[in-house]
């Protein structure tokens, strides 16, 4: 009988608050990895993934725990970096779009492209995002394909995925190793 995947617990210590972070491999009713985060003994924010891939082998258990420890390690940079949106979610376990795709293995940034191009000389790659969306609705227009929901990019300025999302257009920056077919089969589940 194999081993379950093993977990992730760290305390984040960011604007005078101590947030726990509780990664979990969890195999009943369907594979799942399950990251909690509390303050003050309350659940605040919650991400849960699916794991579509077989637990056959130590390989697979081993492949289990690097998604644990990536999904992990995502939300606790993302707790570092903006620790009062999660202080500000204390009543409620809402997770934006943005952080769930923040959390997608090989994702280095999500980005949402509007408020790039709202600022003053927005960079090339949001511009060029913008007109890719632009066509995308032509094509959804002009087909009965239905709504073109993602883009992948693989170009000189790196890899890149545009993705549909409640009328936002985000930007997800793909990591130069990364395999883009797996993070556009991750994209596409969300």
């Amino acid at each position: 009988m194999l081993r379950m995947p093993a977990g992730r617990t760290s305390s984040i210590k960011t604007m005078n608050k101590c947030f726990i972070l509780q990664t979990e491999f969890s195999s009943k009713p369907r594979a799942r990895i399950v990251t909690s985060v509390a303050l003050e003994g309350q659940i605040i924010h919650k991400v849960e993934r699916t794991y579509d891939y077989q637990l056959d082998s130590e390989t697979d258990i081993r492949q289990a725990e690097t998604a644990v420890v990536a999904q992990h390690q995502n939300l606790a940079k993302k707790i570092e970096s903006n620790g009062a949106s999660f202080i500000k979610q204390t009543r409620s376990i809402n997770i934006s779009a943005d952080d769930r795709l923040a959390l997608i293995p090989g994702i280095v940034n999500v980005t949402d492209i509007e408020e790039k191009l709202a600022q003053s000389n927005p960079h090339p790659v949001y511009i060029q995002s913008k007109m890719l969306s632009e066509v995308g609705d032509a094509v959804t227009a002009g087909t009965k394909m239905g709504a073109l929901k993602i883009i992948a990019i693989n170009g000189e300025q790196g890899k890149f995925i545009l993705d549909r999302i409640d009328g936002h257009n985000y930007l997800l920056s793909v990591k130069p190793d990364a395999e883009m077919s797996v993070a556009l089969n991750e994209v596409m589940k969300e």
